[in-house]
Formats: structure tokens, C-alpha cells, sequence
């Protein structure tokens, strides 16, 4: 790791302790501040890991310009309430995270074990579905693309682990990071579309997902 990310992982986690109490307040100003700054620190972090010694480097870019879209998206898309808001997060959502799968896919290729996991998330994907399928009104559709995306990109970074283009350590962190991203959003949709739930863990389990993510580059 570089001293600059051992700097900014507590800064990261201090801002994402000030995320999550902004959003259970409802307090918009800080949101505005908190969401966008953490997953600008992650950012920074994975940057900072073209500073080390055998990079990979490709691997590295492929997260800023995902992270860096879905930076965009942290600007935009505040207010999670309103559902044009909601409907213009899915649209930013769908690129970054398919930047990620794609571009984890394309260093990493394709493995026959890659069909162990995809056959549960399948399975599961169908399931959530047809639980949200009466709530969903006139989503359903942007549900049903949206909802196939971040298992995609859980997929696909849990295939680093059966190549050799990504370290096993890289591969535990951006699958942890996928994988919190992906909880995060199941536990949205539900909160959306099925029962208002008291407490979301929601900004944590999204910008935990992009320093997990951001600190995959380092190893």
C-alpha cells in the first residue's frame, strides 16, 4: 500500500460514519457532501496505486473510470425518495457497474467455474424478482434489466478468482465490494418497493463497497 492510501482509508471510513448518519437523519445539505466525498476518497485511493511497483495498471483504470461514473451519480442522485431521481440512478448505476464487469472480464477472461456462481445467482435473481414483481408498477422493466446488472458484476469479479491477471487479494476485495454493493440495492428495492424499513444500511454498504472496491488496486 501506498502512505498516501493508509491516509485515506480512516478518512474514508470517518466520512462513510458521517454518510450513514446524514441519510438516517434525512439531512440532504450533508448528504450532498458525505456521499460524493467518500466515494471521491475511494477514488483517490485506487489512483494512488499507480504510484506502486507492478501495478495492474489496466485493472486499476477500469475501476477509476467505473467509480468515476458512478461518482457522477453521487452528485446526481440525492434525493432517493423522489422516482425520476431513482430512475436516473439506475440509468448511472448500469454504467459504472457494467464498467466494472466488463472491464475485470476482459483482463481476467472467462473460467469454467464461473458457472458454479452463476447458476445461484440465477436462481436468486429470478426469486427476488418474482417477490418484487406486484410492487413494482411502471419499473418494472428498468427493475428487470437493473436487477441482472450488479449480479454481472459480482460474477464477474468472483471469476478472478479461478485466472492469474488478478491477485487473490484483489479479487477478495472487489468481490466483497461487488457483493456490498449488490446487498445495498436488494435491501433499497426492498425498502422502495416492498416495506419501509426503520434502518437502512444502505450508505454503508454502497460506499464500504467502493473503498472495498478502491482497495483491490493496492494489492
Amino acid at each position: 500500500m501506498t502512505c498516501l492510501s493508509l491516509i485515506l482509508i480512516p478518512l474514508n471510513l470517518i466520512a462513510i460514519g458521517l454518510y450513514m448518519r446524514a441519510r438516517i437523519k434525512g439531512d440532504l445539505r450533508k448528504v450532498i457532501v458525505y456521499q460524493p466525498g467518500a466515494v471521491i476518497i475511494s477514488w483517490s485511493i485506487a489512483a494512488s496505486s499507480l504510484w506502486q511497483q507492478d501495478t495492474n495498471v489496466a485493472f486499476t483504470v477500469v475501476v477509476l473510470v467505473g467509480m468515476g461514473i458512478a461518482l457522477l451519480g453521487d452528485f446526481l442522485n440525492l434525493d432517493m425518495e423522489n422516482p425520476n431521481v431513482v430512475l436516473r440512478g439506475l440509468v448511472i448505476a448500469v454504467v459504472a457497474y457494467l464498467t466494472y464487469g466488463i472491464g475485470v472480464t476482459v483482463i481476467s477472461g472467462f473460467h469454467p467455474q464461473d458457472l458454479i456462481v452463476a447458476g445461484p445467482l440465477l436462481i436468486f435473481y429470478v426469486v427476488f424478482m418474482r417477490h418484487l414483481w406486484p410492487d413494482l408498477g411502471d419499473m418494472r422493466v428498468p427493475a428487470l434489466i437493473y436487477g441482472l446488472v450488479l449480479p454481472f458484476t459480482f460474477w464477474r469479479a468472483s471469476s478472478c478468482f479461478f485466472g492469474s491477471e488478478l491477485s487473490t487479494l484483489q479479487a477478495m476485495y472487489l468481490s466483497l465490494g461487488a457483493l456490498s454493493l449488490y446487498v445495498g440495492d436488494i435491501e433499497f428495492a426492498i425498502h422502495t418497493y416492498k416495506k419501509r424499513l426503520q434502518v437502512m444500511y444502505g450508505p454503508i454498504l454502497y460506499a464500504g463497497g467502493q473503498l472495498l472496491i478502491a482497495v483491490s488496486t493496492l494489492f
